[in-house]
C-alpha cells in the first residue's frame, strides 16, 4: 500500500469545499470541510504498479508465447517469475525478439517467393499431358486423378508437390481441362491438365 502523504487544502469559501493537492498537482478529488478552518488531512492514494513483461509461455487472459504486456509488480513477482511464465521486457529481451520476428519475416518471404516462382513455372509450360485407357466415345477408364496431377507436375519440373492442393473437374473422357494447386496461402499455380488416349503397346 502507498505511504500515507499529508496533503494541504486550499479553501473555497463560497461552498466550503476544499480540493486536495499534492506536489503542486492537483489529484481531482474534493473533500468537504468546515469552511474558514486550517487544518492538515492524511489523504492516502494508491499508485497501482505494473511491469512490462515477455510471456514465456501462454497464460489465460495475458496472450501467447512471446506476448509482450504489461502486468501488476506482485502478480509477476509471486506468479509468473516463480512459474518461469514471463520475463522482464529488458532491452536485450526486447531485441532477441525482433530479431526472432525479423528471422519468421524473411522466411515467410523466402517461401512466398518460392512459391511464386512455381507457379510461374506452371505458367510458362502451360499444359501437362495425361494419357490414359479409354473405351467407347473417349470415355477414360477410371479417373484423373490428383496423384497423376503431381507425377506429370513432377516428370517435367523435378518438383513433387501436395497432391492435396490440387483442384481439378471430375475428368472421364479426354480433353483438355483447367486445373489448379495451391503453391502458398497467397500463391496458386494455375495450368491445363490435357488427358490423351493411352497408345497401343503394339
Amino acid at each position: 500500500m502507498a505511504a500515507a502523504q499529508i496533503m494541504q487544502f486550499e479553501g473555497l469559501r463560497s461552498t466550503g469545499v476544499r480540493q486536495c493537492v499534492t506536489s503542486g498537482l492537483t489529484s481531482g478529488r474534493t473533500v468537504s470541510a468546515a469552511p474558514r478552518s486550517g487544518f492538515s488531512v492524511v489523504c492516502q492514494k494508491k499508485v497501482k504498479k505494473t511491469q512490462q513483461v515477455v510471456l514465456t509461455q501462454s497464460v489465460v487472459g495475458l496472450g501467447g508465447k512471446g506476448t509482450l504486456t504489461k502486468v501488476p509488480n506482485g502478480y509477476f513477482r509471486n506468479f509468473l517469475q516463480p512459474q518461469q511464465m514471463a520475463v522482464l521486457a529488458t532491452e536485450g529481451v526486447l531485441a532477441n525478439i525482433q530479431r526472432e520476428i525479423d528471422a519468421k519475416d524473411r522466411v515467410k518471404r523466402e517461401e512466398k517467393a518460392k512459391a511464386q516462382a512455381m507457379a510461374t513455372a506452371l505458367q510458362t509450360i502451360g499444359k501437362f499431358t495425361i494419357r490414359k485407357k479409354t473405351g467407347e466415345k473417349d470415355q477414360i477408364f477410371g479417373s484423373v486423378t490428383a496423384q497423376d496431377i503431381i507425377d506429370a507436375i513432377a516428370q517435367q519440373t523435378g518438383r513433387t508437390l501436395d497432391k492435396r492442393e490440387v483442384t481439378l473437374p471430375d475428368i472421364k473422357t479426354t480433353g483438355t481441362f483447367d486445373a489448379s494447386i495451391r503453391l502458398h496461402p497467397e500463391v496458386a499455380g494455375n495450368f491445363k491438365v490435357v488427358v490423351q488416349r493411352e497408345k497401343n503397346a503394339n
